[in-house]
C-alpha cells in the first residue's frame, strides 16, 4: 500500500493514460468497464485520494461549501451544521464554517472571506436581513431559518414552519387554561421570530381573545441573560399578571424559568411555560420544559438536496421550503402527571 501514490503512478500500473485515469475518477468521458475496474482496484489498494484543491484550480470549481451561522454555541445551530456537513461530505463536498456572533459587520467580513476562498456555494443563516443580494453576488445560496428581504436569484429558503410553531405553543398554553399569555421574542426583524409572533397572534384570535390579550416583551438578544433580566425587572415591578409564558427560544424560556422560581412562582401550578427549539437542557431542567421541536435532520437533508440541484445548473426545487414542527409536551405545561407516562 502506498499512501503517496500519484495519478501518474496509477496510469502506469493500469497501463492507461493519465487522461483516462482522470476520466475514471471524475466519472466523465469514455472508458471501458474493464479499464474502470482496473483503475479503481489500484486506487482502492493504495488508498488514493484525489487532490481536490488542484482539481478545483483546474476546473475553477472548488467542491467547498461555506456555512455561516450566527451562534455556533447555540445547540440548534450546532446540530444543524452537523447534519449539513454530514450530508455534504457523503456527496464529496468539504465545508468552511464561520460564526458571526449575531454581529452585522462580522457577518459581512465572513461573507467576503468565503468569496475569497472560492466556495462553490453558501449555506447561510443570516442575522443581517438587508442588502444580502449585494453581499453574496453570484454565489448559489441556500438560506436557513431566517428569510432575507428582497433576495433574488437562484436561491432557496428553508425554515421550520414557524407560524405553526408559534400557533401550537400558544394553543398549548390556552388548552391548559392560561388566560394571560406573555410572549418573549426578538426585537430584530428576523423572519423566524416574526413568524412565531404571527403564530402566537393567530392562536389567540382563533381562541376568541381580544386584541388587548396580546402581551409582548421584545429583547435585543435572544439568550438566557436577556430573558432573565427582562423577567426579573417585570417581577420586581410587581406588574406580573401572567399565567402563561411563550418564549421564542429555549434559552429565553430557561431564563424565564429561573426568574420566576426565584420570585417564588411555581411552574406549572401558577405559571405555565413553553419554549422553542427542543434543546437538550429543556428535557433535564428541574421542571422539564414543553417546547416546539424543529426537525433538524430533515432540514439538513433538505438543504443538501436543494443545494445539489442548484449546483447542477438547475433552478431550486422550491423557492421556499417549510419543514413541519411538533410540540414536545412536558411538565412545564401539563404538570406532574407527565411523570407517570
Amino acid at each position: 500500500m502506498n499512501d503517496n501514490i500519484s495519478i501518474k503512478d496509477i496510469s502506469k500500473q493500469a497501463g492507461v493514460s493519465i487522461a483516462t485515469v482522470s476520466r475514471v475518477i471524475n466519472k466523465n468521458g469514455r472508458y471501458s468497464e474493464e479499464t474502470e475496474k482496473r483503475v479503481m482496484e489500484i486506487i482502492k489498494k493504495n488508498n488514493y485520494v484525489p487532490n481536490l484543491v488542484a482539481k478545483g484550480l483546474r476546473t475553477q470549481k472548488m467542491k467547498n461549501v461555506g456555512i455561516i451561522v450566527p451562534d455556533i454555541t447555540n445547540e440548534f445551530f450546532m446540530k444543524l451544521v452537523y447534519e449539513i456537513e454530514k450530508n455534504l461530505f457523503s456527496e464529496g463536498y468539504e465545508t468552511f464554517l464561520c460564526n458571526t456572533d449575531e454581529d452585522e459587520e462580522t457577518e459581512r467580513k465572513r461573507v467576503r472571506m468565503m468569496a475569497m476562498q472560492n466556495v462553490c456555494s453558501l449555506v447561510y443563516v443570516s442575522g443581517c436581513m438587508s442588502n444580502i443580494e449585494q453581499m453574496i453576488k453570484d454565489i448559489p445560496t441556500v438560506f436557513i431559518d431566517r428569510i432575507p428581504d428582497e433576495t433574488q436569484g437562484n436561491y432557496c429558503m428553508i425554515s421550520s414552519d414557524n407560524i405553526q410553531g408559534g400557533f401550537i405553543a400558544t394553543k398549548e398554553l390556552m388548552d391548559c387554561g392560561c388566560k394571560n399569555i406573555l410572549l418573549l421574542t426578538s426585537r430584530k426583524k428576523i423572519s423566524a421570530y416574526s413568524e412565531r409572533f404571527e403564530g402566537y397572534v393567530k392562536a389567540l384570535v382563533q381562541g376568541g381573545r381580544e386584541a388587548d390579550a396580546i402581551h409582548v416583551i421584545y429583547l435585543d438578544q435572544v439568550n438566557y441573560h436577556s430573558a432573565y433580566e427582562a423577567m426579573t425587572k417585570l417581577l420586581d415591578a410587581e406588574h406580573f399578571i401572567y399565567d402563561g409564558v411563550f418564549a421564542t427560544s429555549d434559552w429565553m424560556a430557561l431564563g424565564c424559568y429561573n426568574a420566576l422560581t426565584e420570585h417564588g412562582y411555581s411552574i406549572p401550578e401558577e405559571v405555565k411555560l413553553v419554549g422553542y427549539d427542543d434543546i437538550s437542557i429543556t428535557q433535564f431542567n428541574t421542571v422539564p420544559i414543553t417546547t416546539v421541536h424543529q426537525q433538524i435532520d430533515i432540514m439538513g437533508k433538505t438543504v443538501v438536496e436543494q443545494l445539489l440541484h442548484i449546483l447542477g445548473g438547475e433552478s431550486a426545487l422550491q423557492e421556499v421550503v417549510h419543514v413541519p414542527v411538533y410540540l414536545s409536551v412536558r411538565e412545564s405545561t401539563r404538570g406532574r402527571k407527565m411523570q407517570k407516562k
